[in-house]
Order: structure tokens, then C-alpha cells, then sequence
């Protein structure tokens, strides 16, 4: 039997459905069986009600109204129960959803050093993009925050990793391709982040980079380059593996991890220098989805981060965030002086997205401030350079200055 509030509820309703029925000349079915509901004390009422409902929602879309500025507007009604406000639309301009408009960005960690970057980046909360891992370590597979992730070629390693041999890791990554390709299906653009001088990172990151790259995705590389104390024979496959690299993606930017030690002191921690480097990637990813989709003055579309990302070859990726006197330019000066990218020069750089960010504090002098410290910084007059201004609220007090430069000069060493 109908508790005491149940049978309050469908009053209430059948009531409401009565008097809309009334109110709208609805037809005689529809208003009969409103009325049957409360004589028949609540027989059937739940189901009755839901027909006159409907019906009005049918009728009411057909139905022109005269409150608008003209009379073909017309009123969409939420469905029953629902706690959404009617909409108004014309027939020139139906309500159209902008949900599955939005560019798709995929991050995907290849090998042990591209998981840990994967793996920071999920802790640190960002939003905005997917992410796949892919590995034929499968101990270290299941490390990942992820559950997005491809064990790639169990049969050809026994799931016990490459054995720093970049051959099999090509091997594998082409055993599984097509996997990777259908979870990354959509994707507008793909970072692929990995560590050189290993096996699963250097065989099988360029894989990965050219299928996605021949699918039409946006393809950037962020890779890390080893330290010098793991040896010749590591430096020499890491180089051949960013030769190839290179040649398999738009925009590739190459972090040495020896540049580590720029950033660090006696007391610095193994896993707080790596995640220096991990932190590159995500401020990278950040910057150009920010634009994308956090609300702002000057906003990008995907298309303008294509024009200058596409065929661009070297990068360069920094941040700067300051608070107090001088923040905006102090910040610009610190995205344009990363050390953990030594002493690659932005000057020749052929295309440029600068992201200023701040609170509702942000000014429009110190966004002109900030954006004409790093033009300044380039030589060419033609260099095809982006900005956007974003919003977010925990900056309040402070100012975040974000650059990617594309196109710039080979560094001496690669």
C-alpha cells in the first residue's frame, strides 16, 4: 500500500496535470483521465498521470506562443519530474548540444617512464584528457592509476619487459597497434611521453607516434633523454631513438635528465627530480587544454593550437607563476628560463602559445605586460604566435605565465 507521502505526491501531481490540462484545452482524454485519477482514489494514478504528461509535452511543443519577440518561437518542456526550466527556440535556431564538440587530447605513457608520467598526472588532478598506458613490463603495468592501459605483445616478451632492447620494443608495439589505435579512437591530439635509451620507450614510442601521426592525429613527443652517468651504449640508443622519433611526430620536446641537476641540491629526492621532469609534460598538457576549455577573455580553438603545433618539429615548454610586485613580468621571465631545458633558444622559434592566467584580480595592463616580454624574446617578425588569457580562481594573488614555442633550431646536442 502507498505510504501517506507517496499518495501526497501523486495528489499533487494529478492536480497539477488537471489544472494544465485545463489551462492548455489539452484533449478530452488526456483531461479525463486526470480527473479519473482523483475519483478513483489513486488507482492507476502514477500511470494515468504520466499519459496526460506526455500528451502535454507533445502538444506543448506544437503549440506557438506569443512571449518571445516572435510568434514561432516556441516552448520546449522538460520532461515530467524534471527540475530543468523550459527552454525557448526558434525553427532558425534549435537547441543544438555542444558536448561532443570539445577536442579530444590523449596523453599516452609508453614503456616505465612514460607510465610514471602518466601516473603524476592523474595525481595531480587534471582534467580534460584521457589517458592510455602502454607496456610490456606487465608488473610495472599495474602500477598505473589508470585502468586504460595495453599490455603490449605478452606472448613475444612473457610480460617481463624488453630487456633494454629497443628491437623488441618495436616488435611489440607493432604486435599491438591496432589495439592502441581503437583506444585512442577520436583523438584530435596525442602526447606521447616516454623515457630514451631503454627498450619498450625507444622501440616502440615512434610506432605508436607514426600511426597516430598517419591517422591525422596532432602527435607531440615529450621525452626524456638519460642521465650521463648510465653510460655510453644507453646516450647511443637514446639518440637513435629520438632520430626516429623526430622524423614520427609534429612537435617534439626533449628533456636531458641530466638538466636535473640544474634544479637540484644535495637534499633533493630520486623521485622529486623525476617528477620535475614529469611536471614539464603536465604543465604542457595543461597550458594548451586550458585554453581549450577553462573559461576566459582570450580563448583558443583547437584549430588555432594546430596551425601552431603541425609540422613544427622542435619545442620548448616552460611556466612561471608569481604573486606580489612585478608578478606578471616575473612570471613571464620565469616560463621563458626553464633549466630543465638547458640552453635552448626560443629566438628563432616559428610559432609561439602563450596562456596568461590569473584570479578575478587579473589585469588587463599585466596581461599586455606579460605577453610583450616573451615577443620580445623572438626574432621573427612572421613568427605565427597564439595567446590566450584564462581564469582560475586559486590563482587569486598570483599570475601564471605559460609558453610552447614550436619550430625552433636544433639543439647542438641532441
Amino acid at each position: 500500500m502507498a505510504s501517506a507521502r507517496t499518495k501526497a505526491a501523486l495528489w499533487r501531481a494529478s492536480r497539477s496535470s488537471y489544472g494544465t490540462a485545463q489551462r492548455l484545452s489539452l484533449s478530452t482524454k488526456a483531461t479525463d483521465a486526470a480527473a479519473a485519477a482523483l475519483r478513483m482514489g489513486f488507482k492507476k494514478a502514477e500511470d494515468d498521470t504520466k499519459a496526460v504528461e506526455d500528451e502535454r509535452a507533445v502538444l506543448m511543443k506544437d503549440i506557438p506562443v506569443t512571449e518571445g519577440p516572435e510568434e514561432t518561437k516556441k516552448k520546449l518542456v522538460p520532461p515530467a519530474g524534471s527540475s530543468s526550466q523550459p527552454l525557448w527556440l526558434t525553427q532558425d535556431h534549435p537547441v543544438t548540444d555542444l558536448s561532443g564538440f570539445a577536442p579530444k587530447i590523449v596523453v599516452v605513457g609508453v614503456g616505465g617512464a612514460g607510465g610514471n608520467a602518466v601516473n603524476n598526472m592523474i595525481a595531480r588532478g587534471l582534467q580534460g584528457v584521457d589517458f592510455l598506458v602502454c607496456n610490456t613490463d606487465a608488473q610495472h603495468l599495474r602500477t598505473t592509476l589508470t585502468e586504460n592501459r595495453v599490455q603490449m605483445a605478452p606472448e613475444l616478451t612473457g610480460g617481463l619487459g624488453c630487456g633494454a632492447n629497443p628491437e623488441v620494443g618495436r616488435e611489440a608495439a607493432e604486435a599491438a597497434i591496432d589495439e592502441i589505435l581503437e583506444r585512442t579512437q577520436g583523438a584530435n591530439m596525442m602526447f606521447v611521453t616516454a623515457g630514451m635509451g631503454g627498450g619498450t620507450g625507444t622501440g616502440a614510442a615512434p610506432v605508436i607516434a607514426q600511426a597516430a601521426l598517419d591517422a591525422g592525429i596532432l602527435t607531440v613527443a615529450v621525452v626524456t633523454k638519460p642521465f650521463r652517468f648510465e653510460g655510453n651504449n644507453r646516450a647511443k640508443l637514446a639518440a637513435q631513438g629520438l632520430a626516429e622519433l623526430k622524423d614520427s611526430v609534429d612537435t617534439m620536446l626533449v628533456i636531458p635528465n641530466q638538466n636535473l641537476f640544474n634544479m637540484s641540491d644535495e637534499r633533493t629526492s630520486l623521485m622529486d627530480a623525476f617528477r620535475m621532469a614529469d611536471n614539464v609534460l603536465l604543465d604542457g598538457v595543461k597550458n594548451i587544454s586550458d585554453l581549450m576549455v577553462m573559461p576566459g577573455l582570450i580563448n583558443l580553438d583547437f584549430a588555432d593550437v594546430q596551425s601552431v603545433m603541425q609540422n613544427m618539429g622542435n619545442a620548448m615548454m616552460g611556466s612561471g607563476e608569481a604573486d606580489g610586485e612585478n608578478r606578471a613580468l616575473r612570471a613571464a621571465d620565469d616560463a621563458l628560463a626553464n633549466p630543465l631545458l638547458g640552453d635552448i633558444s626560443i629566438k628563432d622559434a616559428k610559432g609561439m602559445i602563450v596562456n596568461i592566467t590569473g584570479g578575478s584580480d587579473l589585469t588587463l595592463f599585466e596581461v599586455d605586460e606579460a605577453a610583450e616580454r616573451v615577443t620580445r624574446e623572438l626574432d621573427d617578425p612572421h613568427a605565427n604566435i597564439i595567446f590566450g588569457s584564462t581564469f582560475d580562481d586559486s590563482l587569486d594573488g598570483k599570475v601564471r605565465v605559460s609558453v610552447v614555442a614550436t619550430g625552433i633550431a636544433d639543439p647542438e646536442k641532441l
